[in-house]
């Protein structure tokens, strides 16, 4: 797509790595891996297909093909497992087809373990004891990274923020080096003996598989092969014969764990992550430190100009007042642009003030204090409920107190929204005539020729009918809240993001957590035992700054790019 000078729009040499990943490369996988062909590695051994599915992708098919037929939307679950049946026939391949919560549960575990890391380094004057040849923990505020649209943006826009960035890797990114290294390892196979697709919801997930920290030198092979979009698989098993309502032999039972078995799924399919559609990065990390803090806790949020995008959340001592962490959630590249100011005057890492801006500030302050009073307050569960503190003192602290952490996703609405989505079918029907499924991937054209249907966030427009209406050029609010009920259907329906349980404490975790968690041990025990260094190359990740004003200049050559 042609660069917007301020959203770190991708360049040509990225258009190129988005276009070479496609459903057709599946398709001819497909159809010469039987044959031995350049689908094989160097001794022309078959190579292992495994598909792995986001959530938010099941959602929007499942979205799809209830407004195409009218029918009840499928469970997640259910149409996991009928995709599975039917990508594993031998006939099509024997793919293993498995769903990325599991990947999710040990990013989310990751990113709680280098959020403790950091919050000693400041709190303690030193980071914990994590290893020999391990990084250091990077300051606070920590910043999800699991959105590759923002990373992109930071690395090419904002390079001085890169260190608030967090290392831990993506759902996507975790689920290569399980499919790379732990499952190739128990097929007693190499990791270039195994090709791995994904399906996304984001067309920049493809950049973030091109990464060269998920590339193996070695072997010569990247953790994720090809990355689909949402619409890209539609394409895929349309051509294939998929029929998502024909009953799957056996999609009641559960499947086996056995690795070596085409239907198996070797870790808990589906796994709940109570907060927010787009991973739950905020809820996570609130309910571990309330799990730790040895008072009772109470969670105030606030609507940042009344925006359900833009978040404040303080986690307050319900006994002492005092404010003991505070967090948001940012979605959208305009909110994400605030907030890119906000941070970098709170840490002094970036100059974004302007003359008169000090005043300004203060004003804005004054009024947000005042707000705060009004601001709503919900005690932990299980907990004494404590009024609101209107005390001017405690208002002002809870002003004052700095970010510590912000979930962030480029896309307005989160990951349902992503631009790889199924469009809303009404306007599919408007392309093909026939409201088919294929016309569900229509997309606009770029100044480069290429299909990308994503807004040109950071540019000047005239502003949307509502806030709620922002960046849904590609999709509409009521699409999107369909797919997001989707998304958490067959689950307790949360309220305002990110949810408290109904019951029990907020960090309570479900029987299938905890199997999450001991399977989560196993197989890193298993797969780096007790090194330290392996762990973080396993888990983590780097990001490096593009040097140069190349937004300015119109692009990034091929050699700057070193993805």
């Amino acid at each position: 797509m042609g660069v917007a000078h301020h959203s770190g729009c991708i360049t040509s040499t990225e258009s190129m790595l988005i276009t070479l990943q496609s459903h057709k490369e599946v398709l001819d996988f497909i159809a010469h891996a039987a044959k031995h062909s350049d689908h094989c590695t160097s001794d022309h051994t078959p190579r292992t297909p495994i598909l792995s599915i986001s959530p938010q992708t099941l959602a929007s098919l499942s979205a799809h093909y209830s407004a195409l037929t009218g029918k009840p939307p499928l469970p997640l679950r259910t149409l996991l497992r009928r995709i599975r049946r039917f990508m594993g026939e031998e006939k099509r391949g024997g793919w293993r087809v498995w769903d990325t919560t599991f990947s999710r549960h040990i990013a989310l575990q990751e990113s709680v373990k280098e959020f403790e890391e950091r919050r000693d380094k400041r709190d303690k004057g030193k980071a914990r004891d994590v290893g020999a040849g391990v990084p250091e923990p990077g300051p606070l505020p920590m910043l999800a990274s699991a959105c590759p649209g923002w990373v992109c943006y930071a690395e090419k826009a904002q390079g001085d923020l890169l260190p608030l960035l967090s290392a831990s890797r993506s759902p996507q990114a975790v689920m290569g080096a399980l499919a790379k290294s732990w499952f190739a390892n128990r097929l007693d196979k190499t990791p270039d003996q195994v090709y791995h697709v994904t399906a996304m919801p984001c067309y920049d997930k493809k950049l973030e598989a091109s990464r060269s920290d998920f590339y193996s030198s070695v072997y010569s092979t990247r953790e994720t092969d090809c990355v689909l979009t949402t619409g890209e698989l539609d394409l895929l098993l349309q051509d294939l014969g998929f029929n998502p309502w024909e009953t799957a032999p056996g999609e009641e039972e559960e499947p086996t764990t056995d690795v070596t078995q085409v239907g198996c799924s070797p870790w808990p399919e589906m796994i709940q992550h109570a907060g927010s559609s787009s991973g739950s990065y905020l809820q996570t990390l609130i309910s571990a430190i309330v799990a730790s803090h040895p008072n009772p806790t109470r969670l105030e949020t606030r609507e940042i100009r009344g925006s359900s995008d833009n978040v404040e959340f303080l986690l307050e001592d319900a006994v002492t007042g005092q404010v003991i962490f505070k967090g948001a959630k940012c979605y959208g590249f305009r909110n994400l642009q605030n907030l890119v100011r906000k941070v970098g005057k709170e840490t002094g890492i970036s100059k974004t003030g302007r003359a008169g801006a000090s005043k300004l500030s203060a004003a804005i302050a004054a009024r947000r204090r005042k707000a705060r009073t009004n601001a709503s307050a919900t005690s932990t569960p299980g907990t004494p409920g404590t009024p609101g503190d209107s005390d001017a003192e405690m208002v002002s602290q809870k002003e004052d107190k700095k970010l510590d952490f912000v979930e962030v996703m480029a896309c307005p609405g989160g990951c349902v929204n992503g631009g790889g989505q199924m469009k809303p079918v009404s306007a599919a029907a408007k392309v093909n005539g026939n409201g088919s499924a294929k016309g569900g991937e229509s997309m606009d054209v770029d100044e480069e020729g290429y299909p990308r249907p994503m807004a040109d966030d950071g540019v000047e427009r005239a502003p949307p009918a509502s806030a709620a209406e922002e960046g849904m050029r590609w999709s509409t609010k009521e699409w999107v809240g369909k797919v997001e009920e989707i998304y958490w259907s067959g689950l307790p329906t949360p309220p305002a993001s990110p949810p408290l349980p109904a019951e029990g404490s907020l960090a309570a975790k479900s029987d299938v957590l905890l199997k999450a968690d001991d399977i989560a041990r196993d197989i890193l025990e298993e797969t780096v035992g007790g090194d330290a260094v392996k762990r973080w190359e396993l888990l983590r990740t780097r990001f490096r700054k593009v040097e140069g004003d190349v937004l300015g200049q119109g692009g990034v050559s091929h050699e700057a790019v070193k993805w």
